[in-house]
Formats: structure tokens, sequence, C-alpha cells
């Protein structure tokens, strides 16, 4: 949530506050009870809503997701290296094509693409192992990678997933204030035409004031909506 949106929840949590702390002032009120019940509903949405978008922050994801790739890219590229190599001297012209590129290649194409290209050199350098022996590639180092490629595919997911979540949380967040401002627009009306505590009213339309929004004016005093 922005700072306006945070205002406007803490404003809301400040007004429902106020009327549970004086129920006896609102609550023999017919009109005022199913506003005043939706409202609530709608602030405890908000604050649902508000709390998803902070708990599925994907920074800390992206950047778990980024350093594994990163690793992945190094190991990758050292293996291609070696394959480049022995691909050279054995004519092996179908390897060399998949396995002769620079470094900036990994960098600069999609997720997708770059676990696509790491499969296919893990691949030939399973179908030639036992050729590469003086090229410095053994049994493990292929299976560490595959580890590589393997993990990196949930961690993109868990990723997507969260962000997903956090930009569904952010996009309902405006329509949950939209149909609050609209329940309070009524309950102002029916506090200055109802409510005859005016020490009530007057720290209710208090509370009303966010400090980045001018709203329209009441008989009792200038408040916010």
């Amino acid at each position: 949530m922005d700072r306006r949106q945070l205002n406007t929840l803490g404003m809301y949590q400040a007004v429902l506050t106020h009327l549970d702390k004086f129920p006896t002032t609102w609550q023999q009120l017919e009109p005022v009870i199913p506003i005043v019940d939706s409202f609530r509903i709608n602030v405890n949405a908000l604050l649902l809503q508000s709390q998803l978008q902070e708990q599925n922050n994907t920074v800390g994801h992206t950047l778990n997701k980024d350093q594994h790739l990163n690793k992945l890219r190094e190991a990758v590229y050292q293996l291609s290296l070696k394959l480049r190599a022995y691909a050279k001297t054995a004519k092996n012209n179908v390897m060399l094509q998949d396995v002769n590129f620079p470094y900036s290649t990994l960098e600069n194409t999609t997720e997708q693409l770059m676990l696509q290209r790491c499969t296919r050199i893990i691949q030939h350098a399973k179908e030639t192992l036992p050729a590469l022996k003086g090229y410095s590639v053994t049994e493990q180092d292929i299976t560490d990678i595959e580890k590589l490629v393997a993990d990196a595919h949930p961690l993109s997911a868990q990723r997507n997933v969260i962000a997903g979540t956090r930009k569904t949380a952010t996009d309902t967040i405006p329509e949950i204030i939209q149909a609050a401002r609209e329940q309070l627009d009524v309950l102002d009306d029916l506090m200055e035409c109802l409510v005859t505590d005016d020490t009530f009213s007057e720290t209710y339309f208090n509370l009303r004031r966010i400090n980045d929004r001018v709203g329209r004016g009441s008989a009792k005093m200038q408040k916010e909506v």
C-alpha cells in the first residue's frame, strides 16, 4: 500500500474504534447498523489485502533466484568451454553448434531458453563423458549442474506465484477502499441527522480527516471523505 492508502486504512480503523467504544450512541439507530457492519467487513478485507501485499514481497525471492541462476550460468559456461575444445578436436560439428557461444548469450536470453541450452549441454556431456576425461569433465560435474538446473525451476515458479499473489492484493485494494468510502459517505449523513451526542459526532468527524484529501463540508465542521 502507498502512503495515501495506509492513511486511509488508519482512518477507517480509527472510525471503527470510535464506534466500538460508544456502541450505545448508534446501535439503537436502525439505518446505521447495516452500514457499520458492511464498513467493518471492508476494513477487515482491506487489512487482509494489505498484509498479503506485505507478506508476498518478491525482492528476497528474486535475489535468491538471480543468485542461483548466476551460479548455474558460471558452471554451464565452464562446462561448455571444455566441450567446445573437445568438439573442435573431434570435429563434432553438432556439439560445437550447441556449445560455441559467449557468456553474454547466457546473460541476455530468457530464463527458459537458458535452461533449455543448459539441458542440451548436459546431454552432450553425458553422451561423450568417456572421451572427456582428458578435459577435466567428471560425472559429478554433470550431476552437480543437473541439480542446479532442476533447482532453478521451482525457484522461478515460487517467485511468480508470490508476484501474482501480491499483484492480486494490490489490484484489489483500491476497489475495497472505494466500497468503504461509499459506505462512510452514507454513514456521515446518518451521523449528522440521527446522532444527538455532539461530542461523539465531533470526534467522529475529526477522525474522518486524512491529511492528503479534501472533502465536503458538514453542518458541524469541515471534514474529509
